[in-house]
Parts: structure tokens; sequence; C-alpha cells
């Protein structure tokens, strides 16, 4: 992952994007870890909620700061993985 500079993360948009997308990320790594069936499901769960979400706010995000290059930079780093 590429680090956010302050700059990039003041815009309370692209900072709340980057906290959603680093739990969806963080979910995903937690699936499969040993644990219980019903564990297993909540994180699926939890993961999906999250991933879902920081889709949606990695498409306004893109569309608002498509001409900020040290934003665009830090969408890149997501942009495979959030992108339909």
């Amino acid at each position: 992952m590429l680090p956010a500079t302050a700059g990039n993360t003041e815009n309370s948009d692209v900072g709340k994007f980057l906290k959603t997308a680093d739990l969806c990320e963080h979910l995903l790594g937690e699936v499969g870890s040993p644990g219980s069936a019903k564990d297993q499901k909540q994180l699926v769960s939890k993961a999906n909620r999250y991933c879902d979400i920081a889709k949606r706010q990695f498409k306004k995000v893109d569309i608002k700061y498509k001409a900020d290059k040290d934003v665009q930079a830090i969408l890149d780093d997501y942009r495979d993985e959030l992108v339909d």
C-alpha cells in the first residue's frame, strides 16, 4: 500500500474511504483463519459489508478527486480490488 500523506487524508471523504478499505482488506485476510463455522460466517458477513461500502466510497472519491494526482495515486493501490 502507498502511504497516505497528510494533505490527502485531510479530505474527510478520502480518510473515511481509506479506513473502510483497509478494514475490508483486514477482514478478508481473516477469512479462512482458524475458528468455528459461526466465526467464519460472521467474518464473511463483515467483510462483505465493509467491502461493499468501500466500493461505493471508492467510486465517489474517484470521481470527486479525478484531477487530484495525489489522491489518484492513493486510489490506484485499491483500484484492482474495488472496481467492478
